[in-house]
């Protein structure tokens, strides 16, 4: 029988609740874990940065305290060539005293930037306990499987993984071989969602990932191959933001909804 993984539940379609609000949406659902939004993914994107005893750290561990969940990982470092990775400090050291394991880190390898940056974060992370996720999307340069496996390989540091989105994944070509041949180190959590085998315009990818994914079993994903693929130990985390299917509903019932289906499919 296999071993039971953790399941978390991303910031993405949460991302109007600060973390105490989330963590108590989560535990409600049944999630043990979530992701944080601890930087924004966009410019003038909402954030919300853990600062260690901050009054928002404070909150956040009152809350994970009372409800038993925990914090997976926190989001987003930018790997970009302007970026100087020394500025994300202060946020890692405040997740890390919350317990946060793992960072999420994206970004578009520039003749080795993305490589350079990530070994730099990777430094910062291992100092405070931390593994790196870089995650490959398919709008952008760093856009499959194997080029975000390349990217880790080539940063030489052990505590440098990949997060396998299953959408990214499949709309990037791979599939779940190619997750099953990967170095069973090197991958760090993997997003679960659902969607239709036929993939939309390539200038509608990113609203596709941002707006528009299923529940687990609403689709066409072989989602449960994808989960027996990966390494024992390897979390997953449920991802549906769907701004159609879930406009108007409480973050509560969402949370709610995307647990059942995620179970279900498990």
């Amino acid at each position: 029988m296999n071993e039971p993984r953790e399941l978390s539940l991303a910031a993405l379609d949460f991302l109007e609740l600060g973390p105490p609000a989330f963590l108590d949406v989560a535990a409600g659902a049944g999630f043990s874990s979530v992701s944080l939004r601890t930087w924004a993914a966009v410019p003038g994107g909402l954030e919300y940065p853990l600062l260690e005893g901050g009054r928002l750290s404070d909150a956040t561990r009152e809350r994970m305290d009372a409800t038993g969940v925990t914090i997976l990982q926190i989001e987003l470092v930018s790997l970009a060539r302007d970026v100087e990775i020394e500025s994300y400090r202060p946020v890692l050291e405040g997740g890390a005293a919350l317990g946060a394991g793992r960072v999420v880190a994206c970004g578009d390898d520039e003749d080795g930037v993305v490589v350079e940056r990530l070994a730099e974060l990777c430094d910062r992370a291992a100092e405070l306990g931390m593994s790196v996720d870089v995650e490959f999307m398919p709008f952008r340069d760093l856009a499959t499987l194997p080029q975000a496996l390349d990217v880790v390989a080539r940063a030489e540091r052990d505590n440098a993984c990949v997060m396998v989105d299953a959408l990214h994944l499949f709309r990037s070509g791979s599939s779940v071989a190619s997750v099953a041949v990967a170095p069973p180190s090197r991958i760090g959590v993997c997003q679960l969602c659902d969607a239709l085998l036929a993939a939309p315009a390539p200038d509608l990818l990113a609203t596709e990932a941002r707006e528009q994914r299923l529940l687990p079993g609403d689709g066409e994903l072989p989602l449960r191959d994808l989960v027996q693929a990966l390494p024992a130990g390897v979390s997953l985390a449920a991802e549906v933001p769907n701004r159609v299917c879930f406009a108007g509903m409480p973050p509560a019932d969402r949370a709610r909804l995307v647990y059942q289906a995620t179970s279900a499919l498990l």
